[in-house]
């Protein structure tokens, strides 16, 4: 009995200094791994949020590198003014060519590289052909035209003939134009020959210094060469003798029959008239919408002076 006791003892003591572990244990230490855990639990909550900052923020900074940012700065000349955007690899919009001006010309320092804009129906298809083909090739007096031996192309910054650029650039980006060579005493040279282009230049930086009677003098000394008539569409766009041997300056066969083709010359001789939408000319509808309330008021009161002298 006496040792049945005994062992109960140890085991209520035992239990009892378990308890006493258990007690002291978490007093002691449970503190320290609960704030352990939430130090965990904090560390991946903070680092789940990190985690999606950070994919918004490579998408803001994919999103302003590609759209607001670019990987570079392009300049693109357009003859009247120069348009700086921003390099989009593969972008639908993105021009992805260089006009460049034609500094051998001495029609440009005056007229601009887009000269034409009396008629609107047609500037975009003059100024168009504007980029490819040099002034004096259709602007062009018929005394001196007779002296004309052939068309080639020209750089535009230098000035120098060049091969045709059909063959090896992209239609538009040329940076060559086509003008007339004339032949003087023997030696062939082009149109606007460097003295010519001398003259203007120099007449332009002294134009506002020169006389009236000294400008006109100068203006006409210049447009010595420059036809009363331009040469029209059809001149070029005919099957029978164009104006241009398009073979000659490099263009395929295939282009060539393009150019020349019915349909091409069929719109220049029927559709000689282009009619823009209403809505494309704002400022002409307001005129006519004005009018209209003109009419209508002049109409009012010539049928109120009517009814007083009928009163009358």
């Amino acid at each position: 009995m006496k040792k049945y006791f005994y062992k109960l003892y140890i085991v209520g003591f035992m239990i009892l200094t378990v308890f006493f572990i258990i007690v002291i244990w978490k007093v002691t230490f449970a503190h320290i791994i609960e704030e352990y855990h939430n130090r965990q639990e904090a560390l991946e909550i903070t680092q789940f949020i990190e985690g999606k900052q950070k994919e918004k923020e490579k998408e803001k900074t994919t999103f302003e590198k590609i759209i607001l940012e670019g990987d570079e700065k392009v300049k693109h000349y357009l003859g009247y003014r120069v348009l700086e955007e921003k390099r989009i690899e593969g972008h639908f919009h993105h021009i992805g060519m260089d006009i460049g001006p034609d500094k051998r010309s001495y029609c440009i320092p005056c007229h601009g590289d887009i000269p034409h804009d009396n008629i609107k129906e047609l500037r975009a298809f003059l100024n168009m052909h504007a980029f490819f083909i040099g002034c004096q090739t259709c602007h062009i007096a018929k005394e001196v035209e007779e002296n004309v031996v052939e068309y080639k192309w020209y750089d535009r910054q230098t000035g120098e003939i060049v091969e045709s650029p059909v063959r090896t650039q992209e239609p538009g980006a040329y940076k060559t134009k086509i003008s007339p060579i004339e032949s003087v005493d023997g030696n062939l040279q082009r149109i606007d020959s460097q003295e010519r282009v001398d003259f203007a230049s120099e007449y332009k930086e002294r134009e506002k210094k020169l006389t009236e009677a000294q400008r006109s003098r100068a203006i006409k000394t210049i447009h010595r060469v420059v036809g009363k008539q331009p040469h029209i569409c059809e001149d070029c766009h005919q099957q029978e003798k164009p104006l241009l041997s398009l073979e000659s300056l490099g263009y395929p066969k295939e282009r060539i029959d393009s150019i020349l083709s019915t349909e091409v010359v069929g719109m220049i001789k029927n559709y000689t008239k282009f009619y823009i939408p209403k809505m494309l000319l704002p400022q002409e509808s307001q005129q006519k919408r004005e009018q209209k309330k003109k009419l209508k008021r002049k109409k009012a009161l010539d049928n109120m002076v009517k009814a007083v002298a009928v009163d009358e």
